[in-house]
């Protein structure tokens, strides 16, 4: 392991160099020596799975996929990932965000309980691992819900807003406002932006753990957060779908993939990396 010592006169100087040391290490991807030869990370079965696999797949970094799926009851294979991303697809039962009343006004078709309770198993084994989480469209929704967080099960039907699902097979498009001095500001160094939309439910009720990093003109939420980023691994959850946006140089898309990867890498720099702080000094 290496030795780093740090003199430093305040405790938050000395976290936001620690964070600020430890990102520039990861962004260096192939120069970190004490990475592994590649970087696994589990991705949740869905329809468009292939979207999110080519996505990963097409990161500069050195990247392995494992798919995560019900069909396979593999939930043990989290212990062999490095980071999870919880994919989109089918609405999230009712029953887990506690609005079984609202089931009757749902397409059953859409709906897969199997793939809910597996994934919300993924999800507490990631926690315990402390396996940096990228969330996109369902996969924040549900990430939500696992804390305790609620949905709004149709968007038109309860607030007459149609700016989000698709046109004729097609993702809109809209404008959002992140909020200054989040994750999301961090990863993109935007205020605002423009992202693409495919879905009808929403976050409703924020879960206690969660901030709000963006939101859209409506405003919905679109991206989610820890409170305490901190006290936790990496994890960002976003509404709309990174992996498929035309322009990948939209600051919104591949930074998004950037910036999780990174995390990742840093987490085994911190894991392999022995920092010794010395006693406070004048700066």
């Amino acid at each position: 392991p290496h030795v780093f010592v740090c003199l430093i006169c305040d405790q938050a100087e000395k976290m936001w160099l620690f964070r600020a040391f430890f990102r520039f290490i990861a962004m260096q991807n192939n120069r970190v020596l004490s990475m592994k030869s590649k970087i696994k990370i589990g991705i949740t079965d869905c329809a468009r799975y292939a979207n999110y696999e080519k996505w990963f797949l097409d990161a500069p970094e050195s990247v392995d996929v494992i798919c995560l799926s019900y069909r396979l009851n593999n939930a043990d294979d989290v212990e062999k990932c490095d980071g999870i991303c919880l994919s989109g697809g089918e609405d999230v039962h009712p029953k887990v965000y506690k609005k079984p009343e609202v089931l009757e006004k749902l397409n059953l078709v859409d709906i897969d309980e199997n793939r809910d309770d597996f994934e919300l198993k993924i999800i507490e084994k990631a926690l315990k691992n402390k396996l940096p989480i990228l969330g996109i469209c369902r996969g924040m929704q549900l990430f939500n819900c696992y804390l305790g967080g609620t949905l709004m099960h149709d968007i038109p039907s309860v607030t007459q807003l149609n700016g989000h699902g698709k046109v004729q097979g097609i993702d809109q498009r809209h404008d959002i406002n992140v909020a200054e001095k989040t994750l999301l500001n961090e990863i993109t160094g935007c205020l605002t932006g423009a992202v693409n939309s495919s879905h009808h439910q929403c976050v409703e009720t924020l879960a206690n753990d969660l901030l709000i990093a963006a939101k859209a003109e409506d405003p919905v939420v679109e991206a989610t957060q820890w409170k305490d980023i901190d006290g936790n691994s990496f994890f960002l959850g976003v509404q709309w779908h990174p992996e498929r946006m035309p322009d990948q140089d939209n600051p919104f898309a591949s930074k998004i993939r950037q910036a999780f990867l990174a995390h990742i890498i840093e987490k085994s720099v911190k894991s392999n990396t022995t920092v010794i702080p010395t006693a406070s000094t004048a700066c």
